[in-house]
């Protein structure tokens, strides 16, 4: 099994609460579902966090090809419904019920849109999403099947070329009128590709180490994330009518490039600690529980005196509940169904491995 990176748990717990801070402080208000969050002072420096959403899509890219290694497709959709699901299920529930308690004029919910739901791909069958949060993962199912399709296909020994191509195709076909106007909620391409295409440079710089092909991935990952994020920038302040500073974007970015390049480079990492994994595993959780619910708290619970209290505490709430539901269900599902998919797998899958 490959090691653990624990340093990427710290930047995925802090790219969490970065979008979590985004949402309770940004988008409540400014979307409408919790109009009592105005933080207005606030909002100049919180909303530049939803870049968090961005940074995941990298960390992904890297994870996902990472635990390819050694392990059959069987294996690593196994993996990756037992990583996903269980959570989410749980997730979804908890927040489906609370819909119906608090979610009052501002939310909604029916059977149907609950049993959809619980695809994860409620956006193929043009299903509303029970908490705006999930779109990213529908995102993220797109990215497991071409990682499976490169596989099955035998396409893998390939893969700097593939990654190249995503990454200059990605890049060009941000600057088309087009790229603006799609639903980038649901679309993969242009926006999100060239992220988990970033992530998958760092994995394999940080496998192969660094040579040219390497380091021309590189210069084309950061040109990818600097464009993109400017770009999508000036995106967010026509959609908001709030400025965001291009070269406050890209300071960010770059910080974030420069991060995973230590991972990717440095064999001892100043941050790789093992304590980190207790953070890693909050994430998913926290991402999962915190928006609706989160606003539907604001809206039933909050006024213009005790806001920023009732923000404050609700993240820390958010944060025990996250624990709470990885170590109540998550993980005992995932060791029972772990144990399920292990007694039923062939001795002679095992050695049919997916190469790299």
């Amino acid at each position: 099994m490959t090691q653990r990176v624990y340093e990427l748990d710290l930047l995925r717990f802090i790219c969490a609460l970065g979008v979590v801070i985004f949402h309770y402080t940004y988008t409540g208000h400014m979307e409408g579902f919790a109009p009592i969050a105005d933080f207005e002072a606030v909002r100049e420096v919180t909303r530049y966090t939803y870049m968090g959403i961005n940074f995941f899509f990298v960390i992904s890219g890297f994870v996902i090809l990472m635990s390819l290694q050694g392990r059959t497709l069987r294996e690593f959709l196994t993996a990756r419904f037992i990583r996903l699901y269980p959570a989410y299920w749980a997730a979804l529930t908890i927040t489906a019920l609370a819909t119906l308690l608090w979610g009052k004029d501002v939310f909604n919910i029916s059977l149907g849109q609950y049993l959809t739901n619980l695809t994860m791909a409620q956006e193929l069958f043009s299903v509303a999403s029970l908490d705006s949060a999930y779109w990213t993962l529908y995102i993220e199912l797109k990215f497991y099947l071409c990682m499976v399709l490169l596989v099955a296909c035998g396409l893998m020994p390939y893969l700097k070329a593939i990654l190249a191509l995503v990454l200059s195709v990605s890049l060009l076909a941000l600057f088309l009128p087009w790229s603006s106007n799609i639903n980038m909620f649901v679309a993969i391409f242009p926006h999100w590709s060239g992220y988990f295409a970033c992530g998958c440079v760092f994995y394999l710089v940080r496998r192969d180490g660094l040579n040219w092909q390497g380091a021309g991935l590189l210069v084309l990952s950061l040109a990818f994330m600097l464009t993109q994020s400017v770009l999508f920038g000036a995106l967010m302040q026509s959609w908001f009518n709030i400025p965001f500073n291009g070269p406050t974007i890209a300071l960010i970015n770059g910080i974030f490039f420069a991060l995973l390049c230590l991972t990717a480079l440095a064999k001892r990492h100043p941050f790789r600690f093992r304590r980190w994994y207790y953070l890693g595993i909050l994430t998913y959780p926290l991402y999962l529980l915190h928006q609706h619910l989160g606003y539907m708290l604001f809206n039933r619970f909050g006024n213009e005196h005790n806001i920023a209290s009732l923000v404050v505490f609700t993240t820390l709430g958010m944060i025990v509940l996250a624990g709470l539901l990885h170590y109540g269900i998550e993980k005992p599902m995932a060791r029972w169904l772990t144990q399920r998919t292990k007694s039923s797998v062939q001795p002679e899958q095992v050695a049919n491995r997916a190469s790299l």
